[in-house]
């Protein structure tokens, strides 16, 4: 027992135990705040419709080619929108979160027949 009470008091030997365990959860204490390269505050300013052609960015898309679309909560601050089905990532923006709702209500109304993945 006083082989293990003189490891447990060393200096060198607990500050290796306390920063191996910093170093295991410290991924998990700190939420970052992740967001695609493109990020706009205005997603809706992204996002057109214009007869059979939905404007993406400065991609043009027609409706009837589009089938999916992902948009959905990144984190607590950040959602998403992406067409993995079309354009091989190139469509693809992150927004505040805020905005979700009215993102996903200008696609029920405008292209009620692409479905919204989640």
């Amino acid at each position: 027992m006083p082989v293990l009470l003189t490891i447990f008091t060393s200096l060198p030997w607990h500050s290796a135990v306390l920063y191996s365990t910093w170093l295991l959860f410290a991924p998990f204490l700190y939420k970052v705040k992740v967001q695609y390269p493109d990020h706009f505050e205005e997603p809706l300013s992204q996002l057109r419709l214009e007869g059979k052609m939905l404007h993406v960015k400065q991609h043009q898309l027609e409706i009837a080619d589009v089938s999916k679309v992902a948009i959905d909560k990144m984190n607590d601050h950040t959602a998403f929108i992406d067409f993995p089905y079309n354009m091989y990532g190139k469509l693809k923006f992150s927004f505040p979160l805020e905005q979700l709702p009215s993102v996903k209500t200008f696609f029920r109304q405008h292209c009620p027949h692409i479905q919204i993945v989640s």
